[in-house]
């Protein structure tokens, strides 16, 4: 009795290994890092969203992959493609810039919509984007995005240029 039990417990233990070592429920290609920095009128854009669009075709993935990086307050970002700063696949890629007003909040109750771009979408089309960029093996560093004199959206507060 004791011995059926262990063995049914070294197969249940083996199964749930064969289980956990199966390949990710999505597609997976190769990625390598992507950093630059964003500013938009003289200031880091803290929590401007960087997305970029492939315009070549990504081997080996069902649905292309859109890389996307958050700026930090330093005005820098990382892509990430699936999980943390993981960077994007290698190819030609547009890129554009949206930056969500974190204070801004609905009139009313029930769940929101996303909030409003400060940048008034003029810069989140990939159909216009702010600058084409080449992935490559190894490490990519984006030059920086400067956008001055861009129209905020109006109520919308920015932070302050470090001094």
């Amino acid at each position: 009795m004791v011995n059926n039990l262990l063995r049914l417990c070294l197969l249940i233990g083996m199964l749930t290994t064969i289980g956990c070592t199966q390949s990710k429920p999505y597609d997976a290609i190769a990625t390598h890092p992507v950093t630059g920095t964003v500013h938009i009128n003289g200031v880091p854009a803290q929590g401007a969203l960087v997305r970029f669009w492939p315009q070549t075709e990504q081997p080996g993935v069902k649905y292309p992959i859109s890389p996307v990086g958050k700026v930090d307050a330093s005005g820098t970002y990382q892509l990430t493609s699936y999980e943390g700063p993981d960077g994007a696949p290698p190819g030609e890629y547009v890129v554009t810039i949206t930056w969500p007003d974190p204070d801004w909040r609905p009139p009313g109750g029930g769940m929101p919509p996303p909030p409003p771009d400060r940048l008034l979408g003029k810069f989140g089309d990939p159909k216009k984007p702010v600058l084409e960029f080449t992935v490559v093996d190894g490490q990519n560093s984006v030059d920086p995005i400067v956008l001055d004199n861009a129209k905020i959206l109006e109520g919308s507060k920015l932070p302050s240029a470090s001094p």
